[in-house]
């Protein structure tokens, strides 16, 4: 039972990381486009982009914390 529920945390620590990696770089698209597509007071003026920049540094932070602790280097 035991080294049953290590097996299961280490293969959600794994799906939790590749899925903050995908939503991490899905996010930077849509940010670049959006960056391309508008101009700096455009984009400071937007609640959506800022939120979108939060929430993207947030996935950052977080894959940062996990391979930190897990000891990977970073990509």
């Amino acid at each position: 039972m035991k080294q049953r529920a290590e097996i299961m945390t280490e293969n959600a620590v794994k799906v939790l990381l590749q899925t903050l990696e995908r939503n991490f770089n899905d996010t930077g698209i849509v940010l670049d486009q959006y960056e391309a597509t508008h101009d700096d007071c455009e984009c400071c003026n937007s609640k959506a982009y800022k939120a979108l920049v939060a929430g993207h540094l947030a996935l950052k932070d977080a894959i940062a914390k996990i391979n930190r602790i897990l000891n990977k280097p970073n990509k």
